[in-house]
């Protein structure tokens, strides 16, 4: 039976002829191996991500009778999972929007996210963004040893440590961005590599999206609306997206997000007037 796809991250090409396997079920995904990168297939409810494939309707990944393993094969806008078929070739397209200049009273967005996300997240997490901030300032034996302390800690298919490191990433590798903030997303990239075989695989592959600048939709929205200055109410409702991931994945997330922001590699000379 043919399943429809609602839309497709911008990393994924359907046209290209490629296989894969299943990588791993859960209720709300499948995660897919495909070229060496981990595809996600979601639900219609769920967030757009650079390698994610939502499907239209009510389909529910975990009922779609896929098991680990099974094959994957990808061509002209077909993906065969298993025993099933996504047509990919109407789905939209989704693309991450540039981010505009810093608007004013960006400290007081900043609070505000981390006061929604602070009741939310591991307990850990903000030491952790503290830690690897303070690292980003220092050596690059200093910035090793605080990822490494960083990289696999907490709970969850993805530790908290790691969504610390994946929300510094969305800011330091953003349109907000300027070269002291490249440098330090180059740096702690560079820090990632030699341990991120010490955390489960999904989040070593979240986390080597994260370092080349490809976080998901929910988290890119949300820098993006906490850079421009978003309403308050707009702000929440992009927060709350991000709040509703996993356990406390998407607090630990927002709180390295924040660490980011107000670790002083972005340029000043960019804020809106």
């Amino acid at each position: 039976m043919s399943l429809q796809a609602l839309s497709l991250g911008f990393e994924i090409d359907v046209w290209k002829s490629q296989r894969g396997e299943v990588h791993s079920c859960f209720d709300h995904g499948i995660n897919l191996s495909v070229s060496g990168e981990l595809w996600t297939v979601l639900s219609a409810s769920r967030q757009d991500a650079p390698f994610g494939l939502r499907l239209a309707g009510d389909e529910r990944p975990g009922g779609l009778g896929v098991t680990t393993a099974d094959p994957v094969y990808v061509r002209a806008g077909y993906v065969r999972v298993g025993p099933r078929i996504v047509d990919c070739r109407a789905a939209a397209r989704w693309v991450p929007a540039p981010w505009g200049a810093l608007a004013s009273d960006l400290p007081g967005r900043l609070s505000f996210v981390e006061r929604a996300a602070c009741s939310r997240a591991w307990p850990s997490s903000i030491e952790i963004a503290s830690d690897v901030t303070r690292a980003l300032r220092s050596s690059d034996a200093d910035l090793a040893r605080a990822v490494r302390r960083s990289v696999g800690r907490g709970p969850g298919l993805t530790p908290a440590g790691d969504d610390v490191l994946v929300g510094m990433l969305a800011v330091l590798t953003s349109d907000a961005a300027g070269p002291a903030a490249h440098t330090a997303a180059s740096r702690l990239a560079g820090a990632l590599a030699p341990v991120l075989c010490s955390t489960p695989d999904v989040s070593r592959h979240l986390l080597s999206q994260a370092a080349r600048g490809l976080p998901g939709r929910a988290l890119h929205d949300l820098g993006k609306a906490v850079c421009e200055g978003a309403p308050h109410a707009p702000l929440a409702n992009v927060l709350e997206s991000v709040l509703g991931t996993g356990c406390t994945s998407g607090a630990d997330a927002c709180l390295g997000l924040v660490a980011a922001y107000r670790s002083s590699f972005l340029p000043v000379e960019r804020l809106a007037s």
